[in-house]
């Protein structure tokens, strides 16, 4: 998952709690006696708080795993060099012999 991806992701979902909380004062003001729409609505906004809650950590987990990750190949490629460095030394030493 690319940046971009992420952060278009967060962008929507607070834009969409944005206008779900709009949407819901102007209810509020207009058309108080509507609880139907209005409890909907709400419940509406407390799942959508739950998601960017989730979605928050999974994004910093995400982070914390690429991090790890990168370690982890940069590790990879040192050894690999270590490995490389230690065939050559071994053919010099058996070409010695």
């Amino acid at each position: 998952m690319d940046e971009l991806t992420i952060i278009t992701g967060k962008v929507n979902l607070d834009t969409t709690y944005l206008k779900i909380k709009l949407s819901l004062e102007e209810i509020k003001q207009k058309h108080g006696t509507r609880t139907d729409l209005i409890d909907s609505m709400e419940r509406s906004l407390l799942d959508l708080q739950e998601v960017k809650i989730a979605y928050d950590a999974i994004e910093k987990e995400l982070r914390a795993t690429l991090q790890q990750n990168f370690r982890l190949e940069k590790l990879l490629q040192e050894e690999k060099f270590k490995v490389r460095d230690l065939q050559i030394q071994l053919k010099i030493k058996d070409s010695e012999l």
